[in-house]
C-alpha cells in the first residue's frame, strides 16, 4: 500500500509499505480522507516528536505515517471485535493514554501525562491506503454523514472542546485565527448561541471563508484589533475569545478584547514561551485557560452538531492527492489554504 511516511525534518516521502492486520480487539480501515493539521506542519517543519527513540506508551519511532484525522470503511475486524463490521463507515479518536496516571484514573484521560496519537507518535497513521486502530476507537458515522465530513470530527472536536472551556452561550466571541480549528471554534460557537463571532486572521481566503460563515471577520494588517473589538461592542469586550493562531501577538490582543472577568481559552499551538501582558489579566480578573485535544463525548456531539447542520463545509476545504501532501503542509503553514484533506488513492496507480 502507499503511505506518507515522515523520516525527519522536512522528509516526508510517499511510498509502498506492507498492509497492516488487525489484531485482538483492533479494525482495519480502508482510509477514504486524511486531513492535513497544524500538528502535521509542526511535525514536517520542525523536530518531529515521533523521534528516533520508541515512544514510551506506543513504541512509536521514525519512519511515522502521518495523519491522525481521518475517516474511511472497516474492511477487517480482529479476535474479539464485536461492537462494529465490516462495511461500517468511521471515523477515529487518535488518542492513546496510559490509563493509570492521576489524570487517566480521574477522567481526565485526553490530559494523560504519557499521551500518544494515531499518525504522530503511535503506529499507524490516516495518510495511508489502510491503517490498523483499537475498536474502541472507533466512532460510527450515521446515515447521511459524508467520509469528507467523518475526516473533519477530529479537528472539529478540538474547536467544540475549546468552546465548551470557555463556556460561553450566546453574547459575543472572538476567535483569533481562521484555519480549520479556528473554524470549528466559530460552528462551535454559532451552534452555543452566540451571536456575535469577530474572526481575526491576515490571510484572505481564510478571513473569506469565515465571513462567508457569519464572522464578522477583521484583518490585524489593516486594523487595531483590540480598537475594533472594543468599537463595536461599545467598550465592553467580547464574552470570550478562543486563540487558534498560536501568534503571541493574537494572544495579547484576546486578552485585551475580552470583558472584565471573561475567559480567554488557548487552543494553538506555539513554537516557544510567549510574553503575556499578565497585568491585563489581574486588572480585569481574566480567566486564561488552556484546551487540549478532547475529553470523552466530544467526538459524539461533534457528529450530532454536523448531524444538526452546524458545520457546513462549503467555501473552506481543498482536496488534494496523496502525492501532494508536502505541497498541502506548506500551504496549510502558510495560510494559502483553510482546511487541506488528502484524497487516499483506492489503489497504487490511481
Amino acid at each position: 500500500m502507499l503511505a506518507a511516511r515522515l523520516y525527519g525534518t522536512k522528509d516526508l516521502r510517499i511510498e509502498e509499505m506492507p498492509e497492516p492486520e488487525p489484531g485482538p480487539g483492533e479494525v482495519k480501515i480502508r482510509v477514504a480522507y486524511a486531513g492535513i493539521c497544524g500538528t502535521d506542519v509542526h511535525e514536517y517543519f520542525e523536530t518531529p516528536r515521533a523521534t528516533h527513540e520508541p515512544n514510551p506508551l506506543t513504541g512509536a519511532t521514525l519512519p511515522q505515517t502521518l495523519g491522525h484525522e481521518f475517516a474511511g470503511t472497516v474492511v477487517a475486524c480482529g479476535d474479539g471485535v464485536d461492537r462494529v463490521a465490516p462495511g461500517a463507515r468511521v471515523c477515529v479518536r487518535p488518542i492513546r493514554t496510559c490509563g493509570v496516571c492521576p489524570r487517566c484514573t480521574s477522567g481526565l484521560s485526553h490530559l494523560c501525562t504519557a499521551l500518544a496519537a494515531i499518525g504522530v507518535t503511535s503506529p499507524g497513521g490516516g495518510l495511508a491506503q489502510y491503517m490498523v486502530a483499537p475498536a474502541e476507537s472507533l466512532h460510527l458515522l450515521p446515515d447521511g454523514l459524508s467520509l469528507e465530513q467523518g475526516a473533519l470530527v477530529e479537528p472539529m472536536a478540538v474547536g467544540l472542546n475549546a468552546v465548551e472551556r470557555a463556556g460561553v452561550r450566546g453574547g459575543s466571541a472572538l476567535v483569533t485565527g481562521a484555519g480549520a480549528v479556528g473554524m470549528g471554534a466559530l460552528f462551535a460557537l454559532k451552534a452555543q448561541g452566540v451571536r456575535d463571532v469577530f474572526v481575526v486572521e491576515p490571510s484572505p481566503p481564510r478571513r473569506a471563508a469565515a465571513e462567508r460563515h457569519g464572522a464578522r471577520v477583521l484583518d490585524p494588517g489593516a486594523v487595531d484589533v483590540v480598537e475594533e473589538v472594543m468599537s463595536r461592542t461599545l467598550g465592553r469586550g467580547v464574552d470570550a475569545a478562543i486563540e487558534c493562531s498560536g501568534r503571541p501577538e493574537a494572544l495579547n490582543a484576546a486578552i485585551r478584547s475580552v470583558a472584565a472577568r471573561a475567559p480567554v481559552v488557548m487552543v494553538a499551538l506555539y513554537s516557544g514561551p510567549v510574553a503575556i501582558e499578565a497585568s491585563v489579566l489581574r486588572l480585569a480578573e481574566l480567566a486564561l485557560l488552556g484546551a487540549e485535544a478532547y475529553p470523552d463525548g466530544v467526538f459524539e456531539r461533534v457528529i450530532e452538531h454536523m448531524a444538526a447542520g452546524h458545520y457546513p463545509t462549503d467555501g473552506w476545504l481543498d482536496h488534494i492527492p496523496l502525492r501532494d501532501a508536502v505541497e498541502g503542509l506548506r500551504d496549510v503553514r502558510d495560510g494559502r489554504r483553510v482546511k487541506v484533506l488528502v484524497d487516499i488513492p483506492a489503489d497504487n496507480g490511481s
